[in-house]
């Protein structure tokens, strides 16, 4: 069913180049929580404090758990991008941007079709131009691609758990976005 939603929106020219699977629930714990949550303060990428969707704005780390336990279900959205300047920041910013925009498309298809669903990408929620973080509220919750390290899951070891290769490359870039869903209709 989730793939019968993959499908029709899969017309659409943005998820030209995108793989779909379905895969196991990730089951992110303290310990892998307390890890991620230490790299993202590291804020190597730039977002830690200054977007709703990393820490810790995104919310406590008990909070985050417990909201991976909202789903039932999870599917990946895999694109390769070959021959990639790894230090062109404005590059990686767009094409982090765009694979954005396919994870909430695919998510908001979801919704349509009465599935609870949320998803998660790399790096800080790219929805707004400026984020309202921290001193508004988000504008936009039902919007928002929170970081997929805000919710303690080990990208690595999470793909490889599920069959998926999972390797940093010199002169490439994979972008990975995580799609959780249940069958439950939104609402109940």
């Amino acid at each position: 069913m989730i793939k019968d939603v993959w499908e029709k929106l899969s017309a659409d020219r943005i998820t030209d180049g995108y793989s779909f699977k379905e895969i196991g629930l990730p089951h992110p714990d303290a310990a892998s929580m307390s890890k991620c949550r230490e790299l993202c303060a590291r804020n190597l990428c730039g977002a830690y404090g200054m977007t709703w969707g990393c820490p810790p704005g995104i919310g406590t780390e008990k909070e985050c758990l417990r909201a991976i336990g909202n789903f039932s279900g999870a599917a990946v959205l895999i694109k390769k991008f070959d021959n990639v300047d790894l230090k062109d920041k404005k590059l990686i910013e767009k094409l982090g941007a765009a694979h954005q925009d396919v994870c909430r498309k695919f998510v908001n298809k979801l919704r349509e079709e009465r599935h609870n669903a949320m998803a998660l990408a790399d790096g800080g929620c790219r929805y707004c131009k400026k984020c309202s973080c921290p001193d508004e509220p988000c504008g936009f919750p039902d919007q928002m691609v929170p970081s997929i390290s805000a919710y303690g899951i080990m990208m690595d070891e999470y793909m490889r758990s599920n069959n998926i290769d999972f390797e940093f490359e010199k002169d490439a870039m994979t972008l990975y976005g995580l799609i959780l869903f249940s069958g439950a209709e939104v609402g109940k």
